[in-house]
């Protein structure tokens, strides 16, 4: 037995497609047989249970037919031409740069053997090798220089892959960072948003 809601809706179809095909055959001439056909597929589809929206985008699509210039026109006239799909547009959401080129000179040598220090230093559980202070005077030149280098063109990622850093041990800092300038997350968000980095 079918719910009310469903009687109702199969009510509504059947309205709807005894207007379609009325109208469909106002325009090809015939009358009788379009409305009887379409009366009878509405109340098949119908029938049974509550309609969900493919049957009745499909009764609605079955009694309209192919309309012109949809998707579905296009994909009927290709078949009828016999020619090949083309192949889907791609749209791209984020360019990628390619890798740097790596230059090393005495400056970058001794950052990256600091930087192999302090990581083995943390193998080790040695915490406390780096006092506050100079981790400290670390990630403030860090920071300006990054921000330095974004700011006349040269951008490249913060951390260089592979890298043994988590999501956990970036969040720590982010947080740490904002609340050293008192900058709330919100705050960083409409930043991105209106600078587009």
């Amino acid at each position: 037995m079918s719910s009310p809601k469903g009687k109702a809706a199969s009510r509504t179809a059947s309205k709807t497609a005894t207007r379609a095909s009325a109208k469909s055959g106002a325009k090809s001439g015939v009358k009788g047989s379009a409305t009887t056909a379409a009366r009878a597929m509405a109340k098949k589809l119908m029938s049974a249970e509550p309609p969900s929206e493919a049957k009745t985008a499909f009764a609605k699509a079955m009694l309209q037919g192919v309309q012109p210039g949809t998707e579905a026109a296009r994909s009927v006239a290709r078949k009828k031409n016999g020619s090949v799909p083309q192949a889907p547009q791609v749209e791209v959401l984020r360019k990628i740069p390619a890798p740097v080129e790596i230059v090393e000179n005495e400056a970058s040598a001794r950052a990256v053997a600091l930087a192999q220090e302090i990581e083995k230093a943390l193998r080790d559980g040695d915490f406390e090798k780096f006092q506050p202070h100079a981790q400290q005077a670390l990630i403030s030149a860090v920071c300006r220089l990054y921000s330095a280098n974004n700011d006349i063109g040269n951008r490249f990622g913060a951390i260089g892959q592979p890298s043994a850093v988590n999501a956990t041990d970036v969040m720590i800092l982010c947080g740490a960072l904002l609340k050293a300038v008192d900058l709330q997350v919100f705050e960083l968000g409409l930043w991105q948003s209106w600078s587009s980095r």
